[in-house]
């Protein structure tokens, strides 16, 4: 029981060791904010520079299809039942593998003319079933934005038939064609500027952060009393001569070498 109020004030002194110490290096931190926002807007400018001059822009074209199960539909009045939608909408991703084979890729570039392989055309694409409903999006992006529109309308077109003869089931319809998109889709300027000037505040923050954590110099009467446990008794002040008192005796002893020279 003797031991408990001994234990208690350590803790207390330790608590207030960690409270002068983060102190002091946030005291220290406030000199480099300069640095810090320097640091900021150097970077921000950076990744604007590289993403406007240096990353070419890429355009994105898309079309959307719908996909049916039940080829008896088209030709008659019948309302679609629960069923119906529930197959179509499971056979929205087998329709999609079916447009990412070779089969329906070659065929693409064949209509074309493409100078590139179905592997290359692949990596152009994506698709996207929307919101788990029996409709899909399929999406080129391309750094031109002409082809990006014309490799997904021939995608849309070659689509249909591709489908009924590979898969002998439903089929699917198209909603809406491509169009040539009138701006990039990627880079985002303002995103790639607002990325690069948190990176650079963070990174110049924490570098000075632990700079000061290390950083061992005494630098106030502070410092000592904690470092030591010793008290200070007295301080010297800085004394900053005066250039005036130099100047004066600097002229009276020139007028003294010029007396004695006479």
């Amino acid at each position: 029981i003797g031991l408990l109020p001994y234990r208690r004030i350590k803790i207390l002194e330790k608590e207030k060791e960690i409270e002068i110490d983060l102190g002091k290096i946030f005291h220290m931190m406030k000199k480099r904010v300069i640095y810090i926002i320097l640091a900021t807007l150097i970077t921000a400018v950076l990744s604007g520079c590289i993403t406007e001059f240096l990353i070419q822009p890429k355009y994105s074209a898309s079309c959307t299809m719908y996909v049916y199960s039940n080829t008896d539909r088209v030709s008659s009045s019948s309302s679609i039942g629960q069923s119906e939608l529930t197959a179509s909408q499971q056979l929205v991703n087998t329709y999609i593998e079916v447009l990412k084979s070779d089969y329906v890729l070659e065929d693409v570039i064949s209509n074309l003319n493409l100078n590139m392989t179905s592997k290359q055309l692949k990596s152009l694409l994506s698709f996207s079933q929307i919101n788990e409903t029996e409709i899909f999006r399929v999406t080129v992006t391309s750094t031109n934005a002409a082809q990006s529109a014309d490799i997904a309308n021939a995608i849309a077109q070659t689509a249909p038939d591709a489908i009924v003869k590979k898969i002998k089931a439903g089929g699917v319809s198209v909603l809406d064609y491509a169009k040539v998109p009138s701006s990039p889709s990627s880079p985002n300027l303002k995103k790639n500027i607002l990325i690069g000037a948190i990176a650079g505040f963070a990174v110049s923050f924490i570098g000075f952060f632990i700079y000061e954590l290390f950083d061992t110099t005494i630098t106030s009467e502070r410092d000592l009393e904690r470092e030591f446990e010793i008290p200070v008794i007295g301080s010297v002040p800085r004394l900053v001569p005066s250039s005036k008192p130099n100047e004066d005796g600097a002229a009276q002893s020139a007028n003294t070498r010029k007396g004695g020279g006479k």
